[in-house]
């Protein structure tokens, strides 16, 4: 595989470890125009939102690092989200589909090129991850797993052919993490709205069955934006 390191030079050319993940794009071929170019807008968008920077780009494969394990992981939960959002939406369109590797180890720049062993990792693992998934290496898990409440699944036994250099991997549950959040900022905006009620009796707005519904809709939305506003502060 040819690999092209990008435009942004790196902080740190000399031999260092770090955080590495790898996204690949399944079947590139069968998408195009919208689905290929919502793909790169999530990239670029998720990687910048959770402090990457993008070190390979080869075809199909993207190669990131992050200072923080538990960035990537976040990152690549937010990726792998926002691709199932827009399969969802565009049914019409053709879907998006890929599959993501995370490892910790040893990165450096020789020349044009960017080596070490975290890349070779990656690029052992990445050919076992399935469709929509993402695998993190031991090397990365030991690193996440006190700071952010996932479940991580043991998968070695489960992948076929895994080189013995690949260490062992874990399944990151990114589904239900994306669930869970959805389900919470949900409530959030329930609570809110509630807040906003009960804010609306403590200032003397009472509903009256003369007032006009469009009216009270407008003051209810006035108090709810409010209280955002309030609580941002």
């Amino acid at each position: 595989m040819t690999m092209t390191t990008t435009d942004t030079p790196m902080s740190n050319p000399e031999r260092h470890r770090a955080a590495l993940m790898g996204c690949e794009l399944i079947n590139p071929t069968e998408n195009s125009g919208g689905p290929l170019k919502h793909y790169g807008e999530v990239l670029s968008t998720r990687l910048a939102q959770h402090d990457g920077t993008i070190r390979l780009a080869a075809g199909s494969l993207t190669v990131a690092e992050f200072e923080d394990a538990a960035n990537a992981v976040n990152c690549a939960i937010s990726i792998q989200d926002q691709i199932v959002q827009y399969n969802n939406l565009h049914l019409d369109e053709g879907s998006i589909t890929a599959k993501i590797g995370i490892h910790f180890g040893e990165i450096f720049q020789a020349g044009e090129e960017i080596k070490g062993g975290g890349i070779e990792v990656l690029e052992e693992i990445l050919p076992s991850v399935p469709a929509g998934k993402i695998y993190l290496t031991r090397e990365g898990y030991v690193r996440v797993r006190i700071h952010l409440h996932l479940k991580l699944k043991a998968v070695r036994s489960e992948v076929p052919g895994l080189p013995a250099s690949a260490k062992e991997l874990f399944s990151v549950d990114w589904e239900a993490v994306a669930g869970n959040l959805a389900a919470s900022l949900k409530r959030l905006d329930e609570d809110d709205l509630q807040s906003s009620l009960r804010l609306t009796s403590k200032l003397g707005i009472v509903p009256s069955k003369r007032a006009s519904p469009i009216v009270m809709i407008f003051i209810l939305l006035f108090i709810f934006i409010l209280f955002k506003f309030l609580k941002w502060l």
